[in-house]
């Protein structure tokens, strides 16, 4: 191949090259398209996907999907099926252990609940409880209150049997009470003083041993008042002397016994 031709060829591929290259347009530059936001926005804190799927495997908070509906003015609540039952913007609860400033174990009362699910539900110091079980609570509570209520009265009129039968020609009838129901020994000097007192709960332990089968347990039986044979309180006060003593013990709602305390000396 001579000089002559090889510029031929080169004069032909020159035109060529630019020909080709005429027929593309120039790039430009395209900006990426902004991220879009749906309405609802990011996921909350709430309906984070981690936390959701630690709520499905816990069984906890899965009411979180979707709208909560609002009964009584408060988040609607559901515990294992049971219906809450709402006043006032609240939802009843019953205390499993004592928290303070709220309620204390076996409780039934109404929190709101934001109070129930953050802080009574997680650490399962409380539980919802439904209206069918207050009632069932309540009706058992009345029966044990009645059967309380009985067995004082039969404890009162154990005590008044006995004091019958210690009546003695010195009881007269112009006397509120007469007839020993409780007779204690204690150590005493010459003239009746005794070597160490009786106090309120000596007598309440005394009482329960002598009439084993009475009203004696919980905190309504307590001793009220005590006053000694010149009508003198010495409640407060411990017995120190040999002598009657009248005693007024509380066994339960509206039931109430007088007895005579009898302190004697050992001999």
């Amino acid at each position: 191949m001579n000089f002559t031709t090889r510029l031929v060829l080169l004069a032909v591929f020159a035109c060529s090259t630019t020909q080709s290259s005429s027929t593309y347009s120039k790039a430009s530059f395209v900006p990426p398209a902004a991220p879009s936001i749906t309405k609802a926005g990011w996921p909350s804190a709430a309906n984070h996907p981690s936390r959701v799927q630690q709520q499905i495997a816990t069984g906890y908070g899965t009411e979180l999907f979707g709208k909560k509906k609002n009964v009584g003015g408060s988040s609607a609540v559901k515990t294992a099926g049971v219906p809450p039952v709402t006043k006032n913007g609240k939802i009843q609860i019953k205390m499993l252990t004592s928290v303070p400033n709220i309620g204390q174990a076996g409780d039934i009362i109404f929190v709101s609940s934001a109070v129930f699910q953050n802080q009574l539900q997680r650490q399962k110091k409380a539980r919802l409880i439904s209206a069918e079980e207050v009632a069932n609570l309540e009706a058992e509570k009345q029966k044990e209150e009645a059967e309380a209520t009985q067995k004082a009265v039969d404890t009162k009129k154990m005590m008044e049997e006995v004091m019958f039968e210690s009546l003695g020609e010195e009881c007269s009838t112009d006397q509120d009470i007469c007839g020993v129901a409780l007779t204690m020994k204690r150590k005493a000097g010459p003239e009746g003083n005794l070597f160490g007192g009786i106090n309120p709960k000596m007598i309440m332990e005394e009482l329960a041993n002598t009439f084993p089968d009475g009203s004696w347990e919980g905190k309504q039986a307590k001793l009220t008042a005590m006053k000694d044979s010149d009508g003198k309180d010495v409640k407060k006060k411990d017995i120190k002397h040999t002598g009657e003593y009248t005693c007024v013990v509380k066994l339960g709602n509206d039931v109430d016994v007088t007895f005579i305390l009898s302190v004697v000396a050992e001999e």
